[in-house]
């Protein structure tokens, strides 16, 4: 089964955050990270982070409103960009709130296809479902 049949609408959002990320990798930002407004993707600051801990802090510590990302090598597609702001959105719906920007841990993506698809049924079920392999 070809990519085609797992394509989505690209947000306007999504497409900001896309910009917004290739330009730090072209930037030679690799590694840093960037925050960006949940609701309509513009950047809270268009600075690239050395770390997640300082990229939270200069937004304010926002829990609610800001999607914190790590700038890639290749920088990102917009489908990307779209795939972390569902799974940012979802994750905020189902009660999820960052801890402390000092806290090491931090939730992140799954890697690979399968374990999204199950990651995001589980999460839109509120918890009550678990895709089975």
């Amino acid at each position: 089964m070809g990519t085609a049949a797992f394509a989505r609408p690209v947000s306007d959002a999504a497409k900001r955050i896309a910009d917004a990320m290739v330009m730090h990798t072209l930037a030679g930002s690799k590694g840093c990270w960037a925050a960006f407004r949940m609701s309509d993707g513009h950047p809270v600051t268009n600075t690239a982070y050395a770390s997640r801990e300082l990229a939270v802090t200069a937004a304010g510590w926002d829990r609610d409103t800001t999607v914190y990302l790590e700038v890639q090598a290749d920088g990102m597609q917009p489908a990307e960009a779209q795939a972390c702001l569902d799974f940012q959105r979802q994750l905020h719906d189902a009660g999820f709130r960052i801890p402390d920007p000092s806290f090491a841990f931090d939730i992140s993506r799954p890697k690979f296809a399968w374990d999204r698809f199950k990651t995001i049924a589980h999460l839109a079920s509120g918890g009550r479902k678990f895709a089975e392999g």
